[in-house]
């Protein structure tokens, strides 16, 4: 009511005026509090983001020039790898020294590529290699880790992804290949080369790549994502016309080995961070708790329980209660609480394209304080040494 009044009478009424004047500099104080108030949290906020700039900086490489700020984040090995060799003819002479092959390993947005310099009987080739992803690089890794004779797998696994590519998209000049691996894991995809006589720069070879029909492959080599769904049935099929166990898992159709190496005996998945917890949504499955997986839908049933007496230590990597008396994981460790997840944690971030590609990417399982040795102790040494361990704990309200 005061503003409306004082909005009618002239501004110059001297008891107006003062009244208006003390409102004035009442309005401005509250404004400079109120301003005052927002500057010190902004500033509280600044001190905490730089806090957590620092602590996570202090992981990351050491930029330490221009060239590092403006083109550190956009850099990719193959452009790495074009700077290092000028020209084809510099590629060239340092695959002679390393003994005829010269790599550079790259992930894009389309797929895995590894692409070589090959000296063979007719001279030298450019040769452009494509590897499985995602759900079917799974498959590809449970076949093997499955097979008695993995020597053997490795050539039925070059038979089946050669098979696995359809008619329309088969080319002569496109064979399926088994390339060196960092891991004891098999490298295996699909490659194509063209001769190098007559390549000079490295446009000469983005154009004479450019339109080989090896690329046409790309959608196909990603197989179907997670997000949307497994793997046909079609495709395990294929895999087991060739000898391959090629094993899924009734419950959410992930791919799944019972001979990974931290997890010797139980069903496991090795291209996500799930591991040995399925999903259930292919039978419906609402329950929250974690279940295990399973080779025959008759086999899945709802999450057990504890029946509180079970004996619990706590893990010398995480330090949660954990147990192996849990009815779904007999005799594995297991959270002893919450969603009674068998997993520790998931590696995590720090290799480059080739060494990431090469791991078999599954969760760490736990490990009892002064149980000693264990199937995973090593890897998560190893894993811990290297920086390529995670292990979140998040709260169980944001687990899904």
């Amino acid at each position: 009511m005061t503003n409306r009044l004082l909005q009618r009478l002239p501004a110059d009424t001297p008891a107006i005026s003062t009244m208006a004047g003390m409102m004035g500099k009442r309005a401005q104080q509250k404004r400079a509090a109120k301003h005052a108030k927002q500057a010190k949290q902004r500033k509280a906020a600044a001190s905490r983001s730089a806090a957590t700039f620092a602590a996570v900086a202090a992981n990351l490489p050491q930029l330490r020039s221009m060239d590092d700020i403006l083109f550190g984040p956009m850099a990719t090995p193959w452009g790495d790898f074009t700077e290092t060799h000028a020209t084809v003819d510099d590629a060239i002479a340092a695959a002679e020294k390393a003994g005829g092959v010269l790599s550079c390993f790259s992930f894009d947005d389309s797929g895995e590529y590894e692409r070589s310099l090959r000296q063979d009987a007719d001279g030298w080739l450019y040769e452009v290699a494509l590897y499985p992803q995602g759900n079917l690089r799974e498959l590809v890794m449970t076949s093997w880790l499955d097979a008695d004779d993995q020597d053997q797998a490795v050539e039925r696994l070059r038979c089946a992804l050669a098979a696995y590519v359809p008619d329309d998209l088969r080319h002569p000049g496109i064979e399926a290949v088994q390339r060196p691996s960092t891991t004891s894991v098999p490298r295996i995809g699909w490659a194509q080369s063209v001769p190098v006589a007559g390549l000079r720069t490295w446009e000469d070879v983005r154009l004479a790549e450019k339109e080989l029909p090896l690329f046409a492959l790309a959608p196909l080599a990603d197989g179907t994502g997670r997000s949307y769904g497994p793997l046909p049935e079609e495709t395990f099929a294929l895999f087991r016309a060739h000898g391959l166990s090629a094993r899924d898992c009734a419950g959410c159709g992930a791919p799944v080995t019972d001979r990974h190496p931290h997890w010797p005996g139980v069903l496991v998945s090795v291209e996500n961070e799930f591991g040995p917890v399925c999903d259930r949504s292919r039978l419906g499955e609402e329950s929250l708790q974690r279940v295990g997986h399973v080779l025959h839908a008759a086999e899945a049933r709802p999450a057990g329980k504890f029946t509180g007496k079970e004996e619990k230590v706590r893990c010398q990597n995480c330090d949660v209660h954990v147990t192996e008396q849990h009815p779904d994981w007999p005799g594995v460790w297991t959270e002893a609480g919450g969603y009674c997840r068998p997993n520790c944690a998931a590696p995590g971030f720090g290799a480059d394209d080739a060494t990431q590609y090469d791991l078999v990417d599954c969760v760490y399982p736990h490990a009892p304080a002064g149980a000693g040795e264990g199937p995973a102790a090593a890897a998560i040494a190893a894993a811990k040494k290297g920086g390529y361990f995670f292990q979140p704990r998040l709260p169980s309200f944001l687990e899904g």
